[in-house]
């Protein structure tokens, strides 16, 4: 089994974090009785879309998005390998390392070198 704050660990370690606006506002959790829910609102962060998807435009110039799948990919294998697969000496050293990783850009937030957005408090 695995808890929301395992999963909300995995989820924001692998959230693309520029302004902190996507990070802080556009993604929402929930429980019930029953299930987990991640929401990643493209009503509240239009350009969404654009940090998960190929870029196509010719301004990027054949560029390669580095957040490319960070949805579909990354987060959700990892989630699958949480729930699915991983021993628990695995899921443990996997939540280590994303809670090392979340751990090093609260820091950073903290210290003034990444900029942080007043967010949801869903988060």
């Amino acid at each position: 089994m695995i808890s929301l704050s395992e999963i909300r660990t995995v989820v924001r370690a692998n959230t693309p974090y520029k302004t902190g606006f996507l990070f802080d506002n556009g993604i929402r959790f929930s429980e019930d009785s029953t299930k987990f829910s991640i929401t990643y609102d493209g009503n509240v962060v239009p350009y969404m879309g654009y940090t998960e998807g190929k870029w196509v435009h010719k301004r990027w110039k054949g560029a390669v998005n580095p957040n490319e799948g960070w949805i579909k990919n990354n987060t959700v294998n990892d989630l699958n390998l949480m729930i699915n697969t991983a021993t628990s000496s695995e899921k443990s050293a996997i939540k280590k390392k994303y809670e090392r990783k979340n751990s090093v850009r609260e820091q950073l937030i903290s210290q003034g070198n990444l900029q942080s957005l007043k967010g949801n408090v869903n988060r």
